[in-house]
């Protein structure tokens, strides 16, 4: 038997139709041929929900939102129809709460379970609540910090006024004053610890010797201990021995011995002896005094001035007359004016050597006989004076 056309167009209409249905409720999580339960819920406002939107209960996925509508002459509630599984039974008292799913202000409906014996039929109408999402619940917390915020901004504006009436400009020129003051101070203790830091730098030398002369006394005062201590007791027996002697006659004996110190005295005071004369005679001091002085002098010449007292070449700058043996020394200084004795060269290098020629004064360490082995040392004393040289020294 054959099938028309006109059927087969029928029966693929209606299937398409049917699919379509299907696939649209499928899509909405619905099934086409299950029934479901029908309740309603009445609210002030929504808050974003929508048809399609889901029903849980207890956590669970278990129905959609229907239809949404307004109700009322004003237009003031919202009419809330949604669905349950059949099989789902919900007390009486149950609420349908409205609430955020996520942190994108998705709304769903929460089925809160009551504690009724009896259970809600398909047509009733659920208590209703809303509760505030995630951003609602933040302001809500943030509210009372704001508003403790608010005081405390309040209170800091009031304590500044009163800050900027009592800093007026005479107070804010006193503490300028005082803070320049500060300022010097602190910049005096700057340089004078700058100071302090140089003297020590500088005599660094002489404090370490100091210290090594006080660690010597230190280390001669425990090596003789023991003759110290004898000689506590040697003092201990004299004033024992003393204690034991005619202290009257000691003293009668003594002050004979004053009374011909008194007179020895008056006699050099008149002049009379040679003790006298030497020491009331004016010309015998200027004479001693002067002495020193050309004693002095003559020791600054022959200082600058060596060869004018000793026949001595020390460098060899060519010229006549009769060479000695020749010698070799390490300059490791030169300067247009003499150091003093007490320059740390000297402290360093007790055997420095001092020559003054054409002007310049040169110190010098070592003597060697041979130029080999002067160039030998003169390796190592560059590492410390790298513009040390080696001067050639005869003598006549």
């Amino acid at each position: 038997m054959k099938i028309r056309k006109e059927v087969k167009l029928a029966i693929t209409a209606i299937a398409a139709v049917v699919i379509l249905l299907w696939g649209i409720n499928f899509l909405k999580a619905k099934a086409l041929f299950d029934r479901n339960n029908m309740f309603y819920g009445v609210y002030e406002r929504v808050d974003g929900l929508k048809v399609s939107s889901s029903v849980v209960y207890r956590g669970y996925h278990v129905g959609q939102v229907n239809a949404i509508r307004f109700i009322g002459k004003r237009f003031d509630r919202v009419l809330v129809q949604f669905s349950i599984g059949k099989n789902l039974e919900i007390p009486a008292n149950s609420i349908a709460a409205i609430q955020s799913t996520d942190l994108m202000g998705s709304k769903a409906i929460n089925i809160i379970p009551g504690n009724a014996l009896a259970y809600a039929s398909s047509g009733d109408t659920l208590k209703t609540q809303i509760e505030l999402g995630l951003i609602e619940q933040m302001n809500k917390q943030i509210q009372p910090l704001k508003l403790k915020a608010e005081n405390i901004l309040s209170s800091l504006d009031s304590v500044l006024t009163d800050i900027q009436e009592v800093f007026n400009s005479n107070t804010k020129g006193n503490i300028e004053k005082s803070l320049q003051s500060v300022r010097n101070t602190l910049s005096n203790v700057e340089h004078a610890s700058a100071g302090l830091d140089q003297l020590i730098t500088g005599q660094s030398s002489q404090i370490a010797s100091i210290l090594e002369n006080v660690n010597s006394i230190s280390a001669n005062l425990r090596e003789n201990n023991h003759n110290i201590s004898r000689g506590i007791d040697n003092i201990v027996v004299i004033s024992d021995s003393l204690r034991s002697v005619n202290l009257n006659q000691t003293v009668h004996r003594l002050n004979g011995i004053l009374e011909q110190l008194d007179s020895i005295t008056r006699k050099i005071n008149r002049g009379k002896g040679t003790f006298g004369e030497m020491v009331n005679d004016d010309d015998l001091y200027y004479n001693l005094t002067a002495v020193s002085e050309n004693l002095n002098k003559l020791l600054v010449d022959f200082r600058s001035d060596p060869k004018r007292f000793v026949n001595l070449s020390l460098f060899d700058f060519g010229g006549s007359g009769k060479q000695g043996k020749d010698n070799y020394g390490i300059a490791i200084y030169e300067s247009e004016k003499p150091l003093p004795l007490t320059a740390e060269l000297y402290l360093k290098y007790p055997d420095l050597k001092e020559i003054k020629r054409h002007g310049r004064f040169f110190y010098l360490i070592g003597s060697y006989a041979t130029l080999k082995r002067a160039e030998k040392d003169l390796t190592i004393v560059n590492k410390a004076f790298k513009d040390a040289f080696i001067v050639k020294i005869s003598q006549n």
